[in-house]
Protein backbone atom coordinates (compact mmCIF):
# COMPACT_ATOMS: atom_id res chain seq x y z
CA UNK A 1 0.00 0.00 0.00
CA UNK A 2 1.19 3.43 -0.69
CA UNK A 3 0.90 6.42 1.96
CA UNK A 4 -1.60 9.07 0.57
CA UNK A 5 0.45 11.37 3.13
CA UNK A 6 4.11 11.05 2.21
CA UNK A 7 3.91 8.60 -0.50
CA UNK A 8 5.64 6.31 0.93
CA UNK A 9 5.33 2.21 0.09
CA UNK A 10 5.16 -0.33 2.30
CA UNK A 11 2.71 -3.79 3.39
CA UNK A 12 0.14 -4.37 5.79
CA UNK A 13 3.45 -5.97 8.36
CA UNK A 14 5.35 -2.95 8.41
CA UNK A 15 2.16 -1.21 9.20
CA UNK A 16 1.41 -3.01 12.09
CA UNK A 17 4.95 -2.71 13.86
CA UNK A 18 4.04 1.14 15.40
CA UNK A 19 0.93 -0.15 16.48
CA UNK A 20 2.55 -2.41 19.32
CA UNK A 21 2.43 -0.12 21.60
CA UNK A 22 -0.84 1.32 21.35
CA UNK A 23 -3.80 -0.18 23.51
CA UNK A 24 -6.79 0.10 20.68
CA UNK A 25 -4.23 -2.08 18.24
CA UNK A 26 -6.49 -4.97 18.47
CA UNK A 27 -9.41 -3.37 17.14
CA UNK A 28 -8.36 -0.89 15.42
CA UNK A 29 -9.51 -0.30 11.80
CA UNK A 30 -6.62 2.07 10.59
CA UNK A 31 -2.40 0.64 8.91
CA UNK A 32 0.22 3.46 10.50
CA UNK A 33 2.58 4.37 7.81
CA UNK A 34 6.38 3.79 9.42
CA UNK A 35 7.47 6.39 7.72
CA UNK A 36 5.21 9.36 8.76
CA UNK A 37 2.57 8.27 11.41
CA UNK A 38 -0.21 8.91 9.23
CA UNK A 39 -3.09 6.31 10.26
CA UNK A 40 -4.69 5.47 6.58
CA UNK A 41 -8.49 3.73 7.39
CA UNK A 42 -8.56 0.27 6.30
CA UNK A 43 -11.18 -0.60 3.32
CA UNK A 44 -14.31 -2.11 4.74
CA UNK A 45 -14.96 -5.88 3.97
CA UNK A 46 -18.06 -5.12 2.22
CA UNK A 47 -16.63 -2.56 -0.27
CA UNK A 48 -14.09 -5.25 -0.42
CA UNK A 49 -16.46 -8.04 -0.89
CA UNK A 50 -17.89 -5.49 -4.22
CA UNK A 51 -14.77 -4.73 -5.54
CA UNK A 52 -14.11 -8.99 -6.01
CA UNK A 53 -17.75 -9.56 -7.43
CA UNK A 54 -17.49 -6.34 -10.05
CA UNK A 55 -14.54 -8.24 -10.89
CA UNK A 56 -15.96 -11.54 -11.08
CA UNK A 57 -19.15 -10.12 -12.94
CA UNK A 58 -16.78 -8.64 -15.99
CA UNK A 59 -15.34 -11.38 -16.74
CA UNK A 60 -17.66 -13.74 -16.98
Amino acid sequence: MKCSFCGYEFNEEESLKGCSSCPMSKNCDKYKCPNCGYEILKEPKFIKFLKKWGRKKDEQ
